[in-house]
């Protein structure tokens, strides 16, 4: 498969398989966010593996925020979790007089590392999700994250309960989100 088939393939995964997914596997995933490009090489990432029955039971609960809501009504199926958080980054101290940030890049630097993982996922026959509501402090205290590290994104990892083709895809034109050489 060549990239573009991969973009069009993947698609987020709501109706997971009851199968478990290999350590093996996960590590992949991870490796392929630990290798992500990052500002300034900051690397302003912990990735949290969650694969085990008592941590994804806390897991789930954590993915219902204040009110009830969840963004993962679904999220009983799922078998596994990657939770990204995002950890200080020290930039370069020219870039950090700049930008007077040391967290000015981190959360692109996340969205960077949760899509290499999500390919690393599709390229082993796997399908994700990318999740951005949790409960941060329900998330801290489920997998001992200290305060003032926020999670960021939580990954469903698993494999696709249905085999169909995917789903077209409903994006802008290219003229609406391209310009060349001015707006």
């Amino acid at each position: 498969m060549n990239f573009m088939d991969y973009l069009i393939k993947r698609e987020s995964c709501r109706d997971y398989k009851d199968q478990p997914v290999s350590r093996e596997q996960l590590v992949n995933i991870v490796e392929a966010g630990r290798l992500s490009p990052s500002g300034c090489n900051a690397q302003p990432w912990k990735f949290i593996v969650v694969d085990e029955a008592e941590a994804l039971e806390k897991v789930r609960d954590a993915l219902v925020v204040k009110g009830g809501s969840s963004g993962c009504a679904w999220r009983a199926s799922v078998p596994a979790f990657i939770v990204l958080v995002e950890e200080p980054a020290k930039l370069m101290p020219a870039a950090q007089e700049y930008y007077g940030d040391s967290q000015r890049f981190a959360q692109g630097d996340l969205g960077m590392a949760a899509m290499n993982m999500c390919y690393a996922a599709l390229d082993q026959g796997l399908s994700t999700c990318v999740l951005g509501m949790n409960d941060q402090k329900k998330m801290e205290q489920a997998l001992g994250i200290p305060e003032g590290h926020e999670v960021r994104l939580v990954i469903a990892v698993g494999y696709a309960d249905v085999d169909a083709a995917p789903r077209k895809k409903v994006r802008k034109s290219l003229e609406e989100v391209c310009g060349f050489n001015h707006w």
